[in-house]
């Protein structure tokens, strides 16, 4: 491929034949070097005639000539030629090249000469260009660089910042949990401390009430003992237990509140019964016998931990057909606790009232008043109570599930189904009838896993 070449003639001899030559040199003339600056494309070559008049150098000439091509700003300066004529020195020839010409062709000019040295200033031309071009990819490469590095540094002080944050932070985060840990054990052991004294508190209340008005010492523990196994049978919880508990110790504290006289004549021994003449209780003492689990509750409530007892004890003459007092509820209505609290009191108050009278007796005794006093899915387990702590041994009293039940047996409690529906009595002998009767109410409406009977 023929090379294109745009050259600028420096001289007062414009070599017009060139561009005439050759269709691929591009060919301008100027007479002097400061008539470049009115050029605004770069030529390749320069070609700067300083010998068309003058045969001899002059190095003052030469270099005022390339100085003044020189103040021209090319980004990519042109090829120097210097043309001189065919007979000049070789030192000639080197000093122009050292005072900046690029090459030095002979006057007149030859087409090829030109060409072959133009090749190798545009060869050098293209190595300027992708040497630019590097150089200002790896500036601005180094100016990324810079950047990155001015970024990681940031990012660096950032981390130790974060870093420094950090530690601050797990110092604190481990000040914090030495702190929570020193406050769970404090209160760990005001709890530990509080349930004692409440539990102290609690025995205090108690031995009063032993002391001023219990007429059987030991009442409020026998309640509280049976309360606590009908709730576990009726599946309780350990806090309705703990409340029931205390519920049972301390169920009489409203008795507290009778008159002295009242409390000398019904709790003193026989040897003092004289200083107090049987009498009948005024009307204060009458109200109070009616509302002493009011009163009770009502002192319980003041005193922090008793709330839960203090809420069963206050329906403690509550009675499952509306007739009790105070607020006169029905069945449902009536808290659980309380309704077991009433059953577990008029059980053991049976039992001391009659010590010579079996259990058989004290069953029956206690029948009237299921389904009106007492609720009839309490007594239930409150019959297998008294049968199994009481009369165990003297009944000879065994269990079976309801598929082993056999004509001829007795039973030993009154059976129920679980929603209190009465099905049979203590003492009652089975019959093929009463079985299926159990058998048939099973299925709808299940009756206890466990059928006490006598041996």
């Amino acid at each position: 491929m023929a090379l294109r070449l745009s050259i600028l003639y420096v001289g007062s001899r414009c070599p017009q034949e060139l561009a005439s030559a050759d269709p691929h040199f591009f060919l301008a003339c100027v007479n002097t070097p400061d008539a470049i600056t009115s050029r605004k494309q770069r030529p390749d070559v320069v070609l700067m005639d300083l010998f068309a008049h003058d045969a001899e150098l002059d190095p003052e000439k030469v270099r005022s000539w390339v100085e003044a091509l020189r103040t021209h700003h090319f980004k990519f300066f042109p090829a120097i030629f210097i043309i001189v004529p065919e007979d000049t020195r070789k030192s000639v020839r080197l000093s122009l090249m050292a005072s900046g010409a690029d090459q030095v062709v002979d006057w007149p000019l030859d087409l090829w000469e030109i060409e072959v040295k133009a090749k190798g200033a545009i060869d050098k031309l293209h190595l300027e260009q992708t040497l630019f071009s590097k150089s200002g990819s790896l500036e601005k490469s180094f100016g990324y660089l810079d950047r990155f590095k001015s970024e990681l540094k940031e990012v660096k002080d950032e981390l130790l910042e974060d870093k420094s944050n950090l530690n601050t932070a797990l110092k604190q985060i481990h000040q914090m949990s030495e702190e929570r840990r020193r406050l769970k054990q404090s209160l760990l052991d005001i709890k530990t401390q509080m349930a004692a004294d409440m539990k102290g508190f609690g025995h205090m209340l108690y031995a009063l009430i032993r002391q001023r008005v219990e007429l059987n010492r030991g009442h409020g523990e026998r309640v509280g003992k049976i309360a606590c196994f009908i709730a576990t049978q009726m599946g309780g919880s350990r806090k309705q237990f703990e409340d029931l508990s205390r519920a049972g110790m301390l169920h009489e504290i409203g008795l507290l509140f009778l008159s002295k006289d009242y409390i000398c004549k019904k709790v003193s021994d026989g040897e003092d019964a004289d200083q107090y003449p049987l009498t009948s209780p005024s009307g204060y003492d009458q109200a109070m016998i009616v509302q002493f689990p009011v009163k009770g509750a009502e002192l319980l409530s003041h005193c922090r931990g008793f709330e839960g007892a203090a809420a069963i004890i206050r329906c403690l003459n509550e009675n499952v057909d509306g007739t009790g007092y105070p607020d006169g509820l029905k069945r449902r209505h009536i808290p659980l606790a309380s309704r077991i609290l009433a059953a577990a009191d008029e059980l053991e108050t049976l039992r001391e009232n009659n010590p010579h009278v079996g259990i058989q007796e004290l069953l029956s005794e206690l029948e009237p008043k299921i389904g009106s006093r007492l609720d009839p899915e309490v007594a239930g387990w409150l019959e297998k109570y008294a049968v199994l702590h009481w009369g165990g041994e003297t009944l000879k009293v065994r269990g079976v599930g309801v598929e082993q039940l056999k004509p001829g047996m007795i039973l030993s409690a009154t059976l129920f189904t679980r929603s209190g529906t009465k099905l049979l009595p203590a003492g009652q002998t089975l019959t093929r009838q009463a079985i299926d009767k159990i058998i048939q109410y099973h299925r709808a409406y299940p009756v206890d896993e466990t059928v006490y009977i006598k041996v």
